[in-house]
Order: structure tokens, then C-alpha cells, then sequence
């Protein structure tokens, strides 16, 4: 899968005017990480250029799409809140998130929001407390997926030994709006916060097969598929040897289900941006929380009464978008 397709970094390029790409092995490496586009002066937005041909920019036209078009659905993606963790003010950084949340359903509307993953900080019981001090404020519905900081109870009839008995549902779990299906996948050890798992790669087909006549599916995997450092991916992603090729058969799986039209990962604070590989778009979404990363901030989709969809981030401690990108 990686030997023959190319993937893309984009970032904010009209803000720094800087690339980052790399090509497969099979055209011959070539990695450009962070250089000011200034000496060929012909790179004035993102390519990705083979060593015999160019291919189609067909991520490119999020920002041709009217302003003013009418929308059929508007959802939001933010992750890695941290709740609970020490020496952050968690408190505030969950009022910020729901107050972000809630002025988008205020202003432009909102249909609902994902929270990907790393909801707290190794504390069972401060998934309880978000849930209720913070979450029950939100003014839309809400789904969490399972992040390797969330630990549930070993203790038998507790209130949170199952993510089914704080949210309802299980940890592996599919969403139906308005047609469009969202399918959250666990990729978390019990109680193990540097254990990266892949999905559940035979639940997902099952998913996606039940779903194929869906206009889209998103999928909302915390940790990224594809291995640490790999092919250019940034860090974090799955790097246990018992687990990487079952990740890369998720990879080939998201990426030969014709209707998945983008795939959501969280837990890398420092990425907001979109990678290409195969046909399939991956996007992150920087953190809402926690202790380091990019500037604070949060994923938005828009789809409309056509079915064109675009995504961009919200840098939300400036309040403005800082990349848009469309989901063919």
C-alpha cells in the first residue's frame, strides 16, 4: 500500500509559506520537512510531484465551495482534553472546550461533536466528573471515543468498568446521522498509556459492510495506523512489532472501502493537518488539553445539501481557521 501512493502533509501554508511532503520509496524517497519555499519561487501552494509525473491536486477546491451555501450537516472533531491531568488548569481548558463547542451551535450550528480520545489523565473517576461538571453543559449531542489515557475499573461493578456504563454505548461503536455513519474505534490497552493497539479490523469491515450504500463514513481511530515515523507520518503512531501489520491491514482496509471519506486521529498534540495516502484523507486535530502540543483547537466538517464536504481547523485560542481542505 505505501510502496505506491504519495502523502502529503498539509499544514498552514498561507500562513508560513512552508511545504512538507515526501514521495514513496518506489519513485525514490524524497522528504522536504519545514523549508521556506524561496528558491524556485514556482511552489506557490502544495504539490506532490512524482519523479515522471504530477499527481492530481484532488485535494485541492475546499476553498472554492460559496461561503453561503446551505448545509445539510456541520460536525465537529476535537481530542485529547486530559481531564485530570497535574499541574494543568483541566478545569478551565473542559470550560473552554464546551464554550468553543456550544458558540459554534450558536453561531453557525452544529449538528454534533466527536471527542477522540485522551478524554483524562489516567483517572477512572475523572471520566464521571467530566462527564457530569462539564460534558452534561454541551448544547448538542456528544459522542467520545476510548484514547490510551482513558482507564476504566478493574472493579467489578463499578461505576466505570465498562465505557458502555459511562456513555452508553461500547467502546467500539457506530453513529447514524442524517444517512452519514461515524464509526469510533478502539485502539487502547486496559490501564497501559504507552500501548498503542490496532483496530479492530474485523469489527470495522463488519461496519463498513453493513453501511456500504451510506452516502460517507468517517472513521474516528485515536491512534494513527500507520507506524511511528513511517513514510514520512509523524510521531506516535502504532510501533509495537505485535501490532503494526494488523494496523497496516487497517490501513488497507479504510483505504479499499470506496464510501470512507475521511478518517479522524487525535493524540498527537502537534498536528493539524491533513495526510494523503492511497485515496484516503487522515486528519488531526492538534488537543483541546493537556500539557504541550500546537495551538489548542479543534476539527469542523461541513456538508452540503449536494454532498460536497470540506474540513478546516479552528485555531481556537486566535478564534480563525488555519487550513481548509475538501473531501471528494
Amino acid at each position: 500500500m505505501t510502496g505506491n501512493v504519495g502523502i502529503l502533509l498539509i499544514g498552514e501554508f498561507e500562513e508560513e509559506k512552508r511545504i512538507s511532503f515526501l514521495l514513496s520509496r518506489r519513485f525514490g524517497l524524497f522528504v522536504m520537512r519545514g523549508m521556506l519555499i524561496d528558491r524556485r519561487g514556482f511552489l506557490n501552494h502544495a504539490a506532490l510531484v512524482t519523479a515522471a509525473t504530477t499527481l492530481p491536486a484532488r485535494w485541492c477546491g475546499g476553498k472554492d465551495l460559496p461561503v453561503n451555501r446551505k448545509l445539510k450537516m456541520r460536525f465537529a472533531v476535537a481530542s485529547d482534553l486530559h481531564y485530570g491531568q497535574g499541574n494543568t488548569p483541566y478545569e478551565q481548558m473542559a470550560e473552554d472546550m464546551v464554550g468553543w463547542m456550544n458558540k459554534e451551535k450558536e453561531s453557525r450550528g452544529l449538528d454534533l461533536l466527536f471527542i477522540n480520545g485522551d478524554l483524562t489523565q489516567d483517572k477512572t473517576e475523572m471520566l464521571l466528573s467530566l462527564r457530569d461538571k462539564h460534558l452534561s453543559k454541551l448544547e448538542m449531542p456528544y459522542y467520545c471515543n476510548k484514547g490510551n489515557h482513558d482507564y476504566l475499573s478493574s472493579k467489578k461493578g463499578s461505576l466505570t468498568e465498562s465505557w458502555k456504563k459511562i456513555w452508553g454505548y461500547d467502546s467500539n461503536h457506530t453513529v447514524v446521522h442524517k444517512d452519514f455513519v461515524f464509526v469510533l474505534a478502539d485502539t487502547s490497552a486496559p490501564a497501559k498509556s504507552n500501548v498503542y493497539l490496532a483496530a479492530n479490523r474485523d469489527w470495522l469491515k463488519a461496519e463498513f459492510e453493513k453501511y456500504a450504500k451510506a452516502p460517507a463514513i468517517f472513521s474516528l481511530i485515536h491512534i494513527q495506523q500507520r507506524k511511528h515515523k513511517v513514510d514520512g507520518w509523524p510521531e506516535h503512531g502504532v510501533s509495537d512489532l505485535a501490532q503494526i501489520k494488523k494496523a497496516e491491514a487497517v490501513m488497507d482496509l479504510l483505504e479499499s472501502t470506496p464510501n470512507v471519506r475521511g478518517v479522524f486521529h487525535g493524540h498527537n498534540h502537534n498536528q493539524n493537518s491533513m495526510w494523503i495516502s492511497g485515496e484516503r484523507r487522515y486528519f488531526f486535530d492538534s488537543h483541546v488539553g493537556g500539557s504541550w502540543g500546537a495551538a489548542k483547537g479543534y476539527r469542523i466538517v461541513e456538508i452540503d445539501e449536494q454532498n460536497r464536504m470540506v474540513t478546516y481547523q479552528v485555531n481556537a485560542e486566535e478564534g480563525k481557521e488555519i487550513n481548509r481542505n475538501d473531501l471528494p
